[in-house]
């Protein structure tokens, strides 16, 4: 998606009761807010994980605002803007890669603490041990999407990360402290739950040392509250995927969401975005939805979170 529909439409509306901007949406009248301008669907497949974003076909009419408000944003904005980017890619990168037979890893170390640098070079030299082994077993090609946080004086530095499963915990664990000449610590591992959406918690957890703390409090996304695995302005990344993940798919519609039904959604989302999204992607179930609306432009931007039910393949 462009960057202007991150940015104009960074005011939420999300179903709770106790917000105030939601008080603030109800009273302006919704005709008004959505607009008689078409609207396009993208579609993001990750797994079984289903993202739709349905947001405003602008004409020559709204063109001049949008680049207006391109101009005039604010630095926080746009920041807030790509870290919301961001974390969307990390969460369906990892929904798009692993499934349930892969697993949560945690590794620490004991006695002297290495520096990042040394941890990066243990963390390297433990896939090449452990792809390695699966290649000697006959196992799939490694795929892992890991963060290191701590080694700031405060935490001790340790490592977290999505793997691939096949290997029991046992042997990583020893893999770990072969590799760190005994210098290893835990090594916790769990499998991976795609049904209650751990895949997103996962990447959550990973990134709330890394991001949490810069603009917590500034919306109600748990995502953009979590933050992404990724470097605070002017700090190192601290993140890795290996380059074998595959992207998620996505394509756009200018016809699946009629300017009909986003009005209902808009109108009434509790209700409504339910039976209209699960009849737009059968065989998906509705998980979250969240009404986006701007104080510079016309319109509305849906974002819905969907899951495929167990053991069904959607047409969508």
């Amino acid at each position: 998606m462009a960057w202007e529909y991150d940015s104009l439409f960074d005011a939420a509306v999300k179903p709770g009761g106790d917000d105030l901007r939601e008080a603030a949406w109800k009273t302006e009248p919704t005709a008004i807010r959505v607009g008689r301008m078409g609207y396009r669907t993208r579609t993001t497949i990750a797994g079984s994980r289903l993202e739709a974003e349905v947001f405003p076909i602008y004409g020559r009419g709204q063109a001049g605002a949008v680049r207006e408000a391109k101009r005039n944003a604010s630095r926080e904005t746009q920041e807030r803007a790509n870290h919301a980017r961001s974390i969307r890619r990390a969460v369906l990168l990892a929904e798009a890669n692993f499934t349930e037979e892969d697993l949560f890893l945690h590794l620490t170390y004991k006695g002297s603490e290495p520096d990042d640098k040394r941890c990066r070079q243990d963390l390297a030299n433990f896939f090449r041990r452990v792809r390695r082994l699966r290649e000697k077993r006959g196992l799939p090609e490694l795929k892992y999407l890991y963060a290191t946080e701590g080694g700031d004086g405060k935490h001790r530095i340790h490592a977290h990360m999505i793997i691939s499963g096949g290997i029991e915990r046992d042997e990583l664990e020893r893999i770990w402290q072969e590799t760190t000449g005994g210098r290893g610590g835990r090594c916790r591992a769990d499998h991976l739950q795609t049904e209650d959406g751990q895949i997103e918690a996962a990447v959550i957890y990973m990134a709330k040392e890394l991001w949490a703390k810069g603009l917590k409090g500034k919306t109600n996304e748990v995502e953009e509250l979590a933050r992404y695995m990724a470097d605070r302005p002017g700090k190192k990344r601290r993140w890795c995927p290996s380059r074998n993940l595959k992207e998620p798919k996505s394509r756009t519609s200018d016809t699946k969401m009629s300017n009909a039904k986003v009005r209902r959604i808009a109108a009434d989302f509790r209700a409504e975005a339910k039976e209209i999204m699960e009849k737009l992607y059968p065989g998906y179930k509705l998980q979250r939805v969240t009404v986006y609306y701007s104080d510079v432009v016309q319109g509305v931007y849906i974002r819905t979170v969907m899951r495929r039910w167990r053991g069904r393949a959607a047409d969508d």
